[in-house]
């Protein structure tokens, strides 16, 4: 394929040379892909490569944002109780708050994944996934690590992107020293999740290793088996949210609190995680000050807290729920404390009956924001149809995914597809992965 210009964001597409055979880069790949369950393929055959600037100004985005995600939640009451009632969230979905604000908001923020969509005036955020069990996060580093020793091997430059799990074994070991526990680092996690296999779990142990955190893993339901629970540093891996929908039980991790255990990402974590806190941003809060507002106003489609209220878009005032009706093309509408691509629903898909009964849902519970559609950009993508090394080009609807850990952003993993109407992402409709990295230095 030739030269293709796209938004500058992208800058022009030149189909990546990697310097090897197609069947050498699908054997790298295919064993960095090994740790995800389910089969390899297909998988991106290159990775997305960005002018040095882009990727500079999306990661230097991730972080701002987050960032006004923490402030904004801080600034919602002058504690927890306050927080929750401001957000209306579900005193059962945030089982282990602490006593302790400074803790709860100083680690509020030592691990997240933004999803990003790039559209024609480019990156739109669409939500901020907070906590460490955001996952990917392994699959990421190895394919950054793939390309950087596939780079290497063939004498080419190597391209930009930094080690996740370096940032990630810094917070992890200042946070053992600032609360006085460790050196070992406890991953909590459950094969409940079919996430979680033993290969994804060995990857992270071996990467956190390397960085010289002392890291082991237990299943949530053998957390009452640990020793000495309050000298080890607790990471908490799954959600009160999956495990609530799941029927996992989660008892065994306040019983380990109970017994002195320190679990990271605090609970506050999951407050920054709901969908209401970027609308609030996109809609402005006080405390906000021209270049925060500049910043959402570039990076954050039009979002807000459903309910039977006014608003304003595109410079004009409107009745909320009328406005998703006459215009559901251009709305999606997506559970605030909603998992994965689940509930989220596309004006522009659904039919009139569906539409309206979302709307008068979301209009009565205050559940739900509403967020004007991203139409995404849909650069050329080569991909491994299999391992071996067999190519076809398509035109990828894709999902960026920079990573923010202890305030350092870095990145990004890619799902995509081929799609050409709105909708999620999901392994039902031909999810594929890779990664973004920006141009060599």
């Amino acid at each position: 394929m030739t030269s293709t210009a796209l938004h500058s964001w992208f800058g022009p597409y030149q189909p990546y040379e990697s310097g090897h055979s197609p069947e050498r880069v699908a054997e790298m790949l295919g064993e960095a892909m090994r740790i995800s369950p389910g089969g390899q393929f297909p998988l991106a055959a290159e990775p997305v490569v960005v002018p040095r600037e882009s990727y500079r100004s999306l990661l230097d985005a991730t972080a701002r944002l987050l960032e006004l995600h923490r402030v904004a939640v801080a600034n919602l009451a002058p504690d927890t109780a306050g927080r929750m009632t401001a957000l209306k969230a579900d005193p059962a979905l945030f089982p282990r708050f602490t006593a302790d604000e400074a803790f709860e908001l100083g680690h509020a923020t030592d691990v997240a994944r933004a999803d990003v969509m790039i559209g024609a005036d480019g990156p739109r955020f669409l939500e901020f996934n907070v906590g460490a069990s955001v996952g990917c996060m392994a699959q990421f580093e190895r394919l950054r690590r793939a390309w950087r020793d596939l780079a290497s091997e063939a004498g080419k430059p190597v391209l930009t992107g930094t080690d996740l799990y370096a940032p990630l074994a810094e917070v992890l070991k200042r946070s053992c020293k600032e609360l006085g526990v460790g050196p070992e680092v406890l991953l909590i996690d459950t094969s409940d999740d079919l996430q979680t296999t033993s290969a994804y779990v060995d990857a992270q142990l071996g990467l956190l290793r390397e960085h010289g955190v002392h890291a082991r893993f237990t299943e949530l339901r053998d957390l009452g088996r640990v020793e000495d629970l309050g000298n080890v540093l607790g990471v908490v891996q799954f959600s009160e949210g999956e495990a609530a929908r799941f029927g996992w039980d989660i008892s065994p991790l306040a019983s380990a609190m109970g017994a002195g255990l320190t679990a990271v990402p605090s609970q506050t974590a999951r407050l920054l995680d709901t969908k209401k806190v970027l609308a609030l941003l996109s809609e402005g809060l006080p405390w906000m000050t021209g270049d925060d507002r500049d910043l959402v106003r570039r990076f954050v489609p039009w979002s807000r807290v459903t309910g039977d209220r006014q608003v304003t878009w595109r410079g004009q005032a409107h009745d909320l729920p009328r406005l998703l009706l006459n215009r559901p093309e251009l709305f999606v509408l997506k559970l605030a404390a909603g998992l994965y691509s689940d509930d989220v629903y596309f004006g522009a898909t659904a039919t009139d009956r569906e539409w309206r009964q979302l709307v008068a849902t979301a209009t009565e519970t205050e559940d739900y924001i509403a967020q004007e559609l991203v139409e995404p950009l849909r650069p050329p993508m080569a991909v491994l149809l299999d391992e071996s090394g067999r190519t076809e080009t398509v035109r990828a609807k894709m999902v960026v995914s920079p990573f923010c850990v202890g305030g350092v952003a870095t990145g990004c993993y890619v799902r995509f597809n081929t799609a050409a109407t709105p909708g999620i992402l999901s392994v039902h409709d031909g999810l594929m992965r890779g990664c973004l990295l920006g141009e060599p230095s």
